[in-house]
């Protein structure tokens, strides 16, 4: 089909088009003129989710902030929430609303969870694009009651989600208040199981450990720095022997003496009394060298020996401990299970406590991250029916089934009414057309202007 075609058969069937173009337009127009107006009223609050938590710290940008704001969007239209405002609106004992509520029930269900659904169905929310605000919106028959509901609607979402924090922290506070007491009284068990079998074996466990192997640790580190320290004891010996200052100073002493008795049998002769009181005075010094040589050498092989002994005495009070501890061994072991079970007792204990005390402080919350942003906003223009949309898309729709309608008409009854119609019903050129003279002129230009945009096709065949 050609678009010379196609144009025929919309001007022939135009009536057909312009009836269903009109009824179209006039019954979205009626259609929307006996639907109650509805006002949109608009509410916004500022989600604080860079602010840590004052408990835990946390903050909610740490975690994905798309399903933190979704959650937002279903906790707004929370039946909760929504009944919330239904109890503040006081309809519950609102005759009209009560009415209202019997003639579309039937007055069965909770006129509570009703009227919540009839504000659910209404609300809308959404995140101002770029940005942590959230914008809640609802439509009322007025533009006072959107105003007054979507502010009552905010307060709820707000109170609904504080509370919700405080009242999940208290269950799970009440909770580990209950771990604690169990976890108290199993270490309060395992404390008591523990002494029990201290005093039973005689043992004493300190802050290190069990007192004998603590010992026993005790004596090999003692070993182990006493035989380190044995050759610099050794050293110390050796050199307190050979090197005295009291040794020294007799040694000076007896080369002082030796030169000035040199001088002396030079100048005074050997027989002079002062050469043999030098001769006197040497013997008694080389007689206190003698001595004090020994002594000092005494002196270095009792330290020495004193060191050894301490040696060979920490190695024996060590092989008696280790043989000690080594007896006690299951004795020992059955100390450090008690033990190691008493501190994972009390790691429970300290856990569970530290957790509900934590989540009881959260329960005691007096404000949340959520933050209100200014007064309501209500718009006094309907925001339905908006009669532009409506106009535009009922003429739309109007002016396309009439086209349809008028095409399906067509195929259900075809008429020849151009000469392409003919030349494609019978498959062969067209030598001449008969016509009115003005009307044919008209079609005549028409068809080269389509011509001449490439839009007429004369050379079609019909469909096999």
């Amino acid at each position: 089909m050609s678009l010379i075609q196609f144009l025929n058969i919309l001007l022939a069937r135009r009536m057909i088009v312009f009836v269903t173009f009109v009824t179209a337009v006039l019954a979205a127009a009626t259609v929307a003129s006996l639907l109650p107006a509805r006002y949109e009223a608009k509410a916004r609050v500022l989600m604080d989710i860079v602010k840590p938590d004052p408990v835990t710290g946390v903050m909610i940008s740490g975690r994905d902030p798309r399903f933190y704001i979704r959650s937002q969007v279903e906790l707004i239209q929370d039946y909760r929430v929504a009944t919330d405002v239904v109890e503040k609106l006081g309809w519950p004992n609102n005759p009209s609303v009560i009415a209202a509520w019997q003639n579309e029930t039937g007055g069965i269900g909770d006129i509570r969870r009703w009227g919540a659904q009839r504000i659910i169905a209404n609300t809308s929310a959404a995140p101002v694009s770029g940005s942590n605000i959230m914008e809640i919106s609802y439509q009322a028959p007025t533009p006072e009651a959107a105003r007054t509901i979507v502010t009552l609607l905010r307060e709820a979402y707000i109170e609904g989600s504080l509370r919700f924090t405080t009242d999940t922290a208290g269950r799970n506070a009440e909770w580990y208040r209950e771990q604690t007491d169990r976890a108290l009284a199993a270490l309060t068990s395992a404390e008591r199981a523990k002494s029990r079998f201290e005093q039973e074996q005689g043992i004493v466990m300190t802050s290190n450990g069990e007192a004998e192997t603590a010992k026993l640790a005790s004596l090999q580190s003692a070993l182990l720095a006493a035989r380190s320290n044995q050759g610099t004891q050794q050293f110390a010996a050796a050199q307190q022997a050979t090197i005295s200052p009291v040794v020294d100073q007799l040694k000076i002493q007896l080369a002082t003496l030796n030169d000035q008795m040199g001088q002396a049998a030079a100048t005074l002769g050997t027989e002079h009394p002062s050469y043999k009181a030098m001769i006197a005075r040497r013997e008694l010094l080389n007689g206190q060298l003698s001595r004090e040589t020994a002594s000092a050498r005494a002196a270095g092989a009792a330290q020495s020996n004193v060191s050894r002994q301490s040696i060979a005495q920490l190695e024996s009070e060590y092989n008696a401990q280790r043989t000690k501890v080594l007896g006690m061994k299951d004795t020992l072991d059955r100390l450090g299970q008690l033990q190691r079970e008493v501190e994972q007792r009390r790691t429970q204990y300290e856990n569970a406590a530290a957790k509900g005390a934590e989540l009881r402080l959260q329960s005691n919350l007096s404000e949340g991250a959520l933050v209100i942003l200014g007064d309501a906003i209500g718009d006094n223009s309907p925001a339905f029916p908006k009669w532009p949309q409506v106009i535009g898309l009922s003429a739309a729709f109007g002016l396309a089934l009439g086209v349809v309608l008028a095409l399906f008409i067509e195929l259900m009854a075809r008429r020849v009414r151009s000469p392409e119609d003919l030349r494609f019903a019978a498959g062969a050129p067209v030598m001449a057309v008969i016509a009115d003279t003005k009307r044919s002129a008209w079609r005549d230009q028409g068809r080269r202007w389509l011509s001449r945009r490439g839009l007429a096709i004369g050379n079609l065949r019909p469909a096999e």
